[in-house]
C-alpha cells in the first residue's frame, strides 16, 4: 500500500489541481495525507473538498519539514512520496514512480517539465539555459518537487531535521547510482515568473546547501558539483550566449544574497509567490 506525503502552506491556488493528479490514476489503497502548516488561507478546507480518501492535518506551526514529520506519523505505506503542493502530476506517472522503486534504485522522481508559460523574456532566457544544467531531470531528486523512496531507502535517517534544504538532505543519504529519474513520470512544475523571483528562491536554496555544509557534511559526499560544464557547453555555441549571459547573473546574484542574508541571520523560506495563482 504506497502513500502520498504533501506539505502545503498557503496553496489554495494550486492544491486541487496537485490531488487530482495524484487521484487520477486511481491507485488501490494508496494514503494521502495534505499536512497544512501555518496557513492563513482556504489550502486545509479546499483540499478536505477534493476526496474523502485524502486526509488532510492542519498545523498552526510553521516549517515544511514539522509537516514532513507530521505527514509520515499519518501513513504506515510504501513505496512513500514526497510531493511538494504545487506540483501536478501528469497521467500514469503514479504507478510508473510506484512500480520502479526497487532495492536497486532506492529513491526515484518523475522528469520535471517546466511551464514557461507567461514568464518574462528574462526567465525563458534562464530557462533556455537551465536545459544545460544535468540535475533537472536526471537522478532524484531533480528539481521535479517530487521523489519517491523504498522502505529500505526511508530507513536511512529518522525525522527530517529543521532544515532549508530538504531535498538536499534528503539526496545526500543516497549514492548517485541509487538515484534514477523515471523519465516515462513527468511532473509539472510552475517556475518563478520574473529574474527577481528566481533570485529570492536561488538563493534560500544556496542557504540551504550552506546549511547543509556545516550540519550535515557527511551528507555531501553524495553531492555532485556539475554547475561549471554548463557555461563550457554553452560557450562553444554563440547563439546560447544571451541565455549564458542571464543564467550567470542569477547565479552571481543568488550568492551574493545568501551571503548577505546568511551573515544577517536570515532564516525565511525565500518563497516564489509569481507562480502561484489559481487557474
Amino acid at each position: 500500500m504506497p502513500s502520498v506525503v504533501i506539505p502545503a502552506h498557503n496553496e489554495e491556488a494550486g492544491i486541487e489541481r496537485t490531488l487530482r493528479g495524484v487521484l487520477s490514476d486511481e491507485i488501490p489503497d494508496l494514503e494521502i495525507v495534505v499536512v497544512v502548516n501555518a496557513s492563513s488561507d482556504r489550502t486545509a478546507e479546499i483540499a478536505a473538498g477534493v476526496d474523502p480518501r485524502v486526509k488532510v492535518i492542519d498545523t498552526p506551526t510553521p516549517g515544511k519539514t514539522n509537516a514532513l514529520n507530521l505527514g509520515e506519523a499519518a501513513v504506515t505505506g510504501f513505496p512513500r512520496m514526497f510531493l511538494d503542493a504545487d506540483i501536478e502530476l501528469r497521467p500514469g506517472a503514479l504507478p510508473r514512480l510506484f512500480d520502479a522503486v526497487d532495492e536497486e534504485r532506492r529513491i526515484v522522481s518523475p522528469r520535471p517539465r517546466f511551464d514557461l508559460s507567461d514568464l518574462s523574456f528574462g526567465m525563458r532566457l534562464f530557462y533556455r539555459a537551465q536545459r544545460f544544467n544535468p540535475y533537472f531531470g536526471s537522478g532524484s531528486p531533480n528539481g521535479s518537487g517530487c521523489f519517491v523512496v523504498a522502505e529500505s531507502g526511508r530507513s536511512r535517517w529518522e525525522a527530517f531535521p529543521e532544515i532549508i534544504a530538504d531535498d538536499g538532505f534528503v539526496q545526500g543519504h543516497f549514492a548517485p547510482s541509487e538515484r534514477f529519474t523515471v523519465t516515462e513520470a513527468e511532473a509539472v512544475v510552475l517556475p518563478p515568473r520574473t529574474l527577481a523571483a528566481m533570485v529570492t528562491v536561488r538563493a534560500r536554496v544556496r542557504r540551504g546547501t550552506y546549511e547543509l555544509e556545516r550540519r550535515f557534511p557527511e551528507l555531501m559526499k553524495n553531492h555532485i558539483a556539475r554547475g561549471g560544464g554548463i557555461f563550457k557547453r554553452m560557450a562553444v555555441r554563440p547563439w546560447e550566449w544571451p541565455a549564458m549571459l542571464v543564467y550567470g547573473y542569477v547565479r552571481i546574484a543568488e550568492r551574493v544574497v545568501a551571503r548577505r542574508q546568511a551573515a544577517a541571520g536570515t532564516s525565511g523560506w525565500g518563497r516564489d509567490e509569481t507562480a502561484r495563482t489559481a487557474d
